[in-house]
């Protein structure tokens, strides 16, 4: 009884902090004695895990001859006839199938234009001739017009836009 009594008058005189202090270091203790727990668990699986290799080794080679035995039954199998209904008949005619044909056929569709309108050499309206949607015989060939501003047309601008800045501040 005395010892209780011992007990329980050392943890009165101790502080909240070292209360704290004591349940850390007793928690920290049981961490390490569970991580060299499973540290121990996982080595012995380890060793059983080992001696199935020779097992999975075997299965892999069964598995391999099953693959090996269904590609010779897929490569000897008499191709099946698809049902198509007529939708998809038209989409099978239509379809372009190989990169070949893909180039052959890249520069046969253009679209016809009606009417041309040309704003300040720098803008080209066009007006696609909806009755005559495909033209084969003109070639579309990009064009790329870079215009370059110059010096005093930039600080024209730069200088209007920091005015409107300011109207707007």
């Amino acid at each position: 009884m005395q010892v209780i009594n011992d007990t329980i008058g050392f943890i009165k005189t101790l502080s909240f902090v070292d209360i704290v202090f004591f349940f850390a270091v007793l928690t920290l203790m049981l961490l390490i004695i569970t991580l060299i727990y499973f540290i121990k668990e996982n080595k012995e699986e380890d060793i059983d895990i080992s001696s199935f290799d020779n097992q999975n080794k075997k299965d892999n080679n069964h598995e391999i001859m099953d693959l090996k035995e269904i590609t010779a039954a897929l490569e000897n199998a008499e191709p099946s006839t698809v049902n198509l209904n007529k939708y998809e008949e038209e989409q099978e005619e239509k379809a372009i199938i190989s990169y070949e044909e893909l180039l052959k056929h890249k520069n046969d569709f253009a679209l016809n234009y009606s009417e041309e309108e040309n704003i300040d050499d720098e803008l080209t309206i066009k007006k696609v001739d909806l009755d005559n949607l495909i033209n084969r015989e003109v070639q579309i060939k990009p064009e790329f017009k870079v215009t370059v501003l110059s010096y005093e047309k930039e600080e024209a601008f730069l200088e209007a836009l920091k005015a409107l800045q300011q109207k707007l501040n």
